[in-house]
Order: C-alpha cells, then structure tokens, then sequence
C-alpha cells in the first residue's frame, strides 16, 4: 500500500515539476530549424564548393554562386543541390527545438528566482 502511495506522489510531483513545459516551443524549434535549413541549404553547399575546389585542378571551377548554382542544377538537377542535407536537416531540428523547449523551461526557472529546487516552481 505504501509503495502506490509513493509512486501517486512521485508523479504528482513530476507533474508539478513539468506544468509549465510548453511542447509548442519544441515544435515551434524544430520546424523552424528544418525549414531554415531546407531553404539555405544550397548556399551552404556551394561554400562549401567553393572551400573544396579552391586551387584544385581535379574539381570543377565556378566563376561564381550563381554560375556553381546552375552548374550544379544541369549536373544533378534538385537532387544535386540538397547533396548531404539530411544530417544537416536532423542536427539544426534537433539543436533549434531543444534550444527552444530548454531556454524557455530554464527561463521560467531564471524569472522566478527560484533555487535549484524544481520542487516549488510556480511558472
């Protein structure tokens, strides 16, 4: 009987703990992430083009972003200029939607003055 009444407190206490956890702030973090990294994802590759072939005779030479963009686009089409981008795609989801969920829970912590007691958060 007493190990119920432990196991109802503990999650009571839980509970209290995460009240004011908002997992729109998680989501809203890693759509943002995601998104942002579809969209530049291009940008990014042809940097890094640019980093690989420079002074290299064995890759090709751009004369510059837009030249390396529709080279890329008549070489490999859509599928060539998103080369690479699912790593990038889970660590900025990953990274955005933590930053977001974390900063805020800590935040709520920070506002409140509270010590690192989670046990009496009133955020």
């Amino acid at each position: 009987m007493t190990g119920q009444g432990q196991s109802a407190s503990g999650s009571s206490a839980w509970s209290t703990v995460f009240r004011h956890v908002r997992y729109e702030n998680l989501i809203a973090g890693v759509s943002g992430g995601v998104l942002s990294n579809l969209a530049l994802h291009p940008l990014d590759l042809v940097k890094i083009r640019f980093a690989v072939s420079d002074g290299l005779e064995l890759r090709p030479k751009y004369n510059g972003i837009l030249h390396c963009l529709t080279t890329i686009w008549k070489l490999d089409g859509l599928r060539g200029l998103y080369q690479g981008v699912t790593p990038n795609v889970w660590g900025a989801g990953l990274s955005w939607g933590l930053y977001f969920f974390l900063d805020l829970f800590l935040g709520c912590l920070e506002h409140r003055m509270v010590p690192f007691s989670l046990w009496h958060m009133n955020c």
